[in-house]
């Protein structure tokens, strides 16, 4: 019994399909005769769509007793037929698929599209034809037209009035697509809300136009510093997406202040951000008062964020610039400068009176 199942196991797998196997093995089990079975209509992609204007290729996966000659395959889309292989003759596109299939594939199981378009998308039926017997199958085949590029996206930031302007239109998508847009806190990974489309109208062709025009205000986003307005279309049940992501209102700037020395004092340049701190590339330059000389670097600048030394140091090896008097040898140091000199001598004493 073992070297009969395994022989007719090969005689009914021609495409090697990996669902022969468990099929005939239930069969035997349940003792009957097996027949034309269609398992599986599949498309050869890693996706589940096809984009416009590319190839597609779909196939037809089934197993036949070995008695059995397969005859006939009609392909259907939508209850249409649109491509029929028939035994010993030229196989044959029709209606929407004339003159779009490769006629050279001779195998009865594949139907390679050379070109698809929308009017493409739709179910197609692979019905398989034997002595006498017929099974069938189908799947679902997408047709995407990418026609909102990011070019479509215009955004305009008015760093006076602290103000965004986002405006998309675009014709000729397909399907309806459906948007996923909000504001989006870059920190914490998560839209703060949801902005829908302002129009998604069905042309006379069957494609869409989709619009989209809004202005944000500072005022609204005032306690949120690092966000980006982010739109993407997508198509549901797809991996899919075509949008932008784009930053607002810039950068926050220096929100700390920067260091502050005793006897002394900086002058800052005037840019501010959106949300009322520095911005980014401010400089400061600190000076001393009179009788006081500088130690470190006098100028910073604001960058990511931060307050940065720049240009070469004075003297020494400074956090935060001193303004030391020359004529008492004493200088003024940063709090968390004499902390570690306080804890280093504290040190030296516990280790020296230890036997």
């Amino acid at each position: 019994m073992g070297k009969q199942a395994a022989s007719h196991e090969r005689a009914l797998s021609p495409e090697a399909s990996p669902f022969a196997k468990p099929v005939i093995q239930q069969l035997f089990v349940c003792r009957e005769v097996l027949s034309i079975t269609v398992t599986e209509v599949r498309l050869v992609s890693q996706l589940p769509y096809v984009i416009s204007g590319e190839p597609a290729v779909l196939t037809c996966h089934y197993i036949v007793d070995p008695n059995e000659v397969v005859t006939e395959v009609e392909w259907e889309k939508d209850g249409i037929l649109v491509y029929l292989w028939t035994l010993d003759e030229p196989p044959e596109a029709k209606d929407v698929l004339e003159g779009h299939v490769d006629l050279s594939v001779k195998s009865p199981s594949t139907l390679t599209i050379n070109s698809v378009n929308m009017h493409m998308q739709g179910t197609y039926t692979c019905r398989v034809r034997t002595n006498g017997k017929t099974s069938q199958n189908d799947h679902f085949l997408m047709v995407i037209v990418d026609a909102c590029q990011e070019s479509a996206w215009k955004t305009y930031t008015d760093m006076i009035s602290c103000t965004e302007t986002v405006n998309m239109h675009c014709i000729g998508i397909f399907p309806k697509p459906s948007p996923t847009c909000g504001v989006y806190a870059d920190g914490s990974g998560r839209f703060l809300n949801s902005v829908p489309f302002d129009s998604v109208n069905k042309l006379a062709n069957g494609t869409y136009e989709v619009s989209f025009n809004r202005k944000f205000e500072i005022k609204d986003w005032i306690n949120h510093t690092d966000i980006s307005f982010r739109c993407h279309m997508m198509f549901l049940g797809t991996p899919w997406r075509r949008g932008i992501v784009h930053k607002m209102f810039g950068d926050a700037g220096c929100r700390e202040d920067p260091p502050r020395v005793q006897n002394g004092y900086y002058n800052m340049t005037e840019e501010k951000s959106c949300w009322g701190s520095p911005s980014e590339g401010t400089r400061i330059e600190y000076h001393c008062e009179e009788g006081h000389r500088l130690l470190g670097t006098a100028l910073y600048t604001c960058a990511d964020g931060s307050w940065i030394p720049e240009g070469v140091i004075v003297e020494g090896d400074y956090e935060i610039p001193i303004c030391e008097n020359p004529n008492s040898g004493e200088s003024t140091r940063s709090s968390t400068q004499y902390a570690i000199n306080l804890a280093l001598v504290i040190f030296l004493i516990f280790w020296t009176s230890q036997p």
